[in-house]
C-alpha cells in the first residue's frame, strides 16, 4: 500500500467509491471482505460502510453506517 496523504473528501458513491480503494491499495482486501469497522468489529463492505479514514501512514480504517458508530467516531475526533 502506498503512503497516504491527509485530504478531505466530502462525499463519493459508487464506482469513485471503488476507485477511492484501488488508489489506497485496498480494493482487493475490501470486496473479499478483510476488513472490519472500526468501533464495532462489524465487517464493512460496499452496502455498509459510512468513512475510509487513515490510522497510520500506511493504514485505512472503515467505520460502518450504524448511528452508534459514527457518533463513536466523531467523539474521537474531537478529543
Amino acid at each position: 500500500m502506498g503512503s497516504l496523504k491527509k485530504t478531505q473528501i466530502d462525499a463519493i458513491l459508487g464506482e469513485e467509491f471503488y476507485k477511492l480503494l484501488d488508489r489506497l491499495g485496498v480494493k482487493e482486501d475490501f470486496e473479499s471482505g478483510k476488513y472490519r469497522c472500526h468501533i464495532c468489529n462489524d465487517q464493512v463492505g460496499g452496502n455498509n460502510v459510512l468513512i475510509v479514514f487513515p490510522l497510520s501512514e500506511n493504514e485505512v480504517g472503515f467505520v460502518c453506517r450504524k448511528p452508534k458508530c459514527l457518533t463513536k467516531y466523531k467523539l474521537t475526533l474531537e478529543k
